[in-house]
């Protein structure tokens, strides 16, 4: 025993003498540094992906090399020599130089207590972006110094963003309320204030038209402006779609977002178009957007162009759809626009049965005009499956629990609608709207004053902000408040009879009567029931109510809970009108 501890403190001795130690520790040092160095600086850098692996290989390789050559080899006075045998030494001569080697022992110490601290900071940045619960896409910047291809620019804006809703724990802005920043005249900070968001997500097209170039940047806005990531992408057109599919795969990554089995499906198939039906498809879309009948006729040729390049991909009859479904709610400019949109909608999702968006418009009509709700809540909650972050579905969800008479869940739908795109003034205006259908006409005049910042003649904010402060006592108020309504957008005229009626003007209310009569169009028929029930003349307004229910007015299924018509819930006539409607439970 006591043979063996001689040779392995000889052993240990000559190691030392050797200054193997002093070379493995060292190397490790120099190691470690070289690993963390790269760890904290590919992402800002781009280093290539693989470029770790293949490091920590040759640091590997390395590492029996340095030390059969410290072993065989000294640092001394004179340069690098063969180290000599024991029994040669001369112990007077300096062999090495220490200063040398306790001056790169403590760089490496420092160094290594450098990357200490900055992987805390990694790590207080990695917790950082487990924070970001909350993102808007910005409008993405045309660098490629052709304003003509902006068309092709929106296109991809507005695909990203659905393609990120997909992800069902993060919450993304609208397009509407992120076209809003467009003009790019504030800073991040101050966008995310404004929007209550976590991160914001900026891209840049660099080139455009055979291969895109484009610049990703997720910046977290709070406590800080911080770069998350930085991703440069250069990609067939052809390709498009896979590469949003890349960037969201990558986003969920950087904000520690764990993806759902069906999210990870979605977000690895492979979606190649061709580049010209791409061409077309976005040319559409732009156009039809614009929502006059010149764009209206220039969309539908550029989406029979795309259908015409490829019949089976599914991007243009979905692209349709939205496209009238957007028309329905404008008149005058396609008069069968809802079947339209619906007849695409189905023509879409035979192709392909997770575009969320077909599902949004196909509830529309069992909601609406059928008064299926068991249809319509099937289709909205497929919608909501597959992209949680589609205000039109909340919106739609919003009036199908205002007919089950579920309030609460009503307005938690409308105020998601608000959240996800706060500046489109539908979604501001409907809540505002809802509150003063149910009678809750202080709550109502809140919620109009943020929808009328919007848009100050907004038909439904102008209606629910008289109606309400009708129903308040300021008679007088309210009808001027209508009058100047009407004279921008005509449509909501039971709010004037209704001021009238209340203000005592009998005679102004039933000559309102007589000209919304005369037109004889079913949207008024519960306008002149609202300003009969008014006047207190309620067999005509029991008339009129069973005109609407009859003639499948849109909002009849919600004249169990119309405040204005509180008068009449106890008619047994009443009763009996609106029981007719098979409500949801």
């Amino acid at each position: 025993m006591s043979g063996k501890s001689f040779n392995l403190r000889r052993f240990w001795l000559e190691l030392k003498r050797r200054r193997v130690i002093h070379v493995i520790t060292v190397y490790a040092s120099s190691a470690f540094i070289i690993i963390e160095l790269i760890n904290n600086l590919s992402e800002p850098l781009n280093l290539p992906v693989n470029l770790l692996t293949i490091v920590v290989i040759i640091l590997a390789v390395g590492f029996p090399l340095a030390i059969i050559l410290s072993w065989l080899f000294d640092l001394t006075s004179k340069g690098v020599e063969r180290t000599k045998p024991l029994n040669e030494e001369v112990p007077t001569e300096a062999t090495v130089i220490p200063s040398a080697w306790k001056i790169a022992t403590i760089v490496s110490f420092v160094v290594i207590a450098g990357l200490i601290v900055l992987n805390i900071v990694g790590i207080n940045k990695q917790a950082h972006a487990a924070s970001v619960r909350s993102l808007v896409v910005l409008p993405f910047s045309n660098f490629t110094g052709d304003d003509q291809l902006e068309y092709f620019v929106d296109g991809m804006h507005s695909s990203l963003i659905g393609g990120i809703g997909q992800l069902s724990k993060l919450r993304v802005l609208g397009e509407t309320t992120a076209n809003a920043y467009k003009e790019g005249n504030k800073s991040l900070p101050v966008i995310a204030s404004e929007l209550n968001v976590d991160a914001a997500l900026e891209s840049t097209v660099m080139c455009l038209g055979d291969t895109i170039c484009l610049q990703v940047k997720l910046i977290s806005t709070f406590p800080e402006e911080r770069q998350l990531w930085v991703g440069n992408f250069k990609e067939e057109k052809s390709e498009i779609m896979n590469l949003y599919n890349r960037i969201i795969s990558q986003i969920a990554s950087e904000v520690n977002i764990k993806l759902t089995p069906s999210e990870k499906i979605q977000l690895t198939s492979d979606r190649k178009h061709n580049p010209a039906l791409l061409e077309a498809i976005y040319k559409g879309r732009f156009y039809m957007n614009q929502l006059t009948p010149e764009g209206f006729e220039l969309g539908i040729r550029f989406y029979d162009e795309a259908i015409a390049i490829d019949s089976s991909d599914p991007l243009p009859y979905l692209g349709l759809a939205h496209g009238y479904s957007l028309a329905g709610h404008v008149s005058g400019i396609v008069p069968n626009a809802a079947e339209l949109a619906v007849e695409y909608a189905h023509k879409a999702l035979a192709i392909d049965s997770t575009l969320a968006e077909a599902y949004v418009v196909l509830a529309s009509g069992p909601l609406y005009t059928e008064w299926d709700f068991a249809k319509a809540e099937r289709y909205l909650r497929r919608a909501l499956d597959l992209n949680q972050n589609i205000a039109m579905a909340h919106y739609h969800y919003g009036w199908y629990w205002l007919a089950a008479d579920n309030l609460e869940k009503a307005v938690a739908e409308f105020q998601i609608s608000k959240e996800i795109d706060p500046v489109d003034v539908t979604y501001s205006a409907n809540l505002a709207a809802a509150y003063v259908w149910i009678g809750q006409y202080e709550k109502g005049l809140e919620e109009v004053e943020n929808a009328l910042k919007l848009n100050p003649v907004y038909p439904i904010a102008v209606w629910a902000q008289g109606t309400a402060i009708a129903k308040l006592g300021r008679s007088d108020e309210a009808i001027e408040i209508h009058e100047k309504g009407l004279a921008v957008s005509p449509g909501f005229e039971n709010g004037l009879g209704t001021a009238y009626a209340l203000a005592g003007q009998s005679g102004k209310a039933l000559g309102l009567i007589a000209e919304l009569e005369e037109l004889g169009w079913t949207w008024y028929t519960w306008a002149i029931a609202e300003i009969y029930t008014s006047l207190g003349e309620y067999d005509s307004a029991i008339y009129w109510i069973d005109e609407a229910v009859n003639r499948r007015h849109d909002f009849a299924p919600w004249f169990k809970v119309y405040a204005l018509y509180e008068p009449l819930y106890g008619d047994p006539r009443f009763q009996e009108i609106v029981n007719r409607i098979s409500y949801p439970e």
